[in-house]
């Protein structure tokens, strides 16, 4: 059990049960320590929404009496078992990392914020280094990827993270094979998921791979979830990394070509626009930026027309000219090749409504 504190007018606590008095169809032996880890300035739905899986769960699980089921543990990544979210609730944990008394079955990172990073004691590194090879399973939500990577516990594993900085965990750990588009990645035995709801995603395939589908079927339809979401995280935001966290060099870059996305723009006008060689600024912003001046192009017309489908009424075809592409076919196979959706389709999903 363990309690959260919004203020002094009111305390909300949520208490963890293990109880369990559903039938499901498959046997399933053992109650399996679960700990969230948690980093100061976590963000709650990383935390909330697994936990809801594994909980809810357990109460529709028919031998609780006999032990098996989850038991669920909030673990801080402080010396202090009483911590702030990034929304500013506090937290109050059952356990620090100091002080972990059980053995552990799986291991989630909860995400936080990225300015937080540096200043995350090593002794969490340690800790996730040393309990490693103790643990069934080991993984993260969101930007926990981050935390795993510093540990070096993904190097060569295929992962994925948050889609806004899936660009950035890739070209700090270039050994990491960064996908943004699942909203969860198995590379046993590690577990990474995307932003924020995709920890839910994970915790209930998770709980497929632990229960059978039948359960996961079932809490999937409790808390009114898809047991496998369709689509892909990278249909949600936007293709480049936030601006806010380009390099000087690339906000450069980008703000040059910002407003000039429907004329022919070449390496070599760009080059030129900076006073840099062809051959020296190609190089340069690839190492700046992780991605040649092409493929950073075309994200840049990409995310324009995603933003043009999203808020205007044009027709698709003049979405092309204005974004720089020869025509409506081109622009179709952009978004297929990178979102797997046809203009038409983004637009009837994600079109703002007024």
């Amino acid at each position: 059990m363990f309690f959260v504190i919004a203020d002094k007018a009111l305390s909300l606590y949520i208490c963890i049960h293990t109880e369990r008095d559903m039938k499901t169809e498959r046997p399933h032996t053992g109650m399996k320590n679960i700990v969230l880890l948690a980093l100061p300035q976590v963000q709650l739905l990383d935390i909330a929404g697994p936990l809801d899986v594994f909980t809810s769960a357990n109460r529709f699980l028919n031998d609780g009496r006999e032990g098996s089921g989850y038991h669920v543990h909030l673990v801080s990544g402080t010396s202090e078992k009483f911590i702030y979210s990034s929304s500013g609730m506090p937290l109050s944990c059952s356990h620090t990392i100091y002080d972990i008394d059980f053995p552990i079955d799986t291991l989630l990172v909860a995400g936080t914020t990225l300015s937080v990073l540096d200043e995350i004691s090593p002794d969490v590194y340690h800790f996730l280094q040393n309990i490693s090879p103790e643990v069934r399973r080991m993984g993260s939500v969101c930007v926990g990827a981050f935390v795993l990577a510093k540990a070096g516990l993904l190097e060569g594993k295929k992962v994925t993270t948050h889609w806004k900085f899936a660009d950035t965990l890739q070209k700090s750990y270039p050994k990491l094979e960064v996908n943004v588009n699942p909203f969860f990645i198995r590379d046993r035995p590690i577990y990474t998921s995307g932003g924020v709801s995709s920890g839910m995603d994970l915790a209930l395939a998770l709980l497929e791979e632990d229960f059978g589908k039948p359960l996961a079927t079932e809490v999937a339809r409790h808390l009114v979830l898809h047991l496998k979401r369709s689509g892909m995280q990278s249909q949600f935001g936007n293709t480049l990394p936030e601006y806010e966290i380009m390099s000087p060099f690339t906000k450069q870059v980008r703000d040059l070509l910002k407003d000039k996305l429907s004329g022919m723009i070449t390496v070599e006008y760009i080059a030129e626009s900076l006073n840099m060689s062809t051959r020296n600024f190609s190089r340069v912003f690839l190492k700046d930026s992780g991605m040649t001046p092409g493929k950073f192009l075309e994200k840049m017309r990409l995310d324009q027309a995603k933003n043009m489908l999203e808020y205007t009424d044009m027709s698709v075809d003049m979405i092309a000219d204005k974004c720089g592409l020869s025509s409506a076919a081109s622009l179709r196979r952009l978004f297929l090749k990178n979102i797997s959706l046809s203009p038409a389709q983004y637009r009837k999903a994600f079109k703002t409504t007024e």
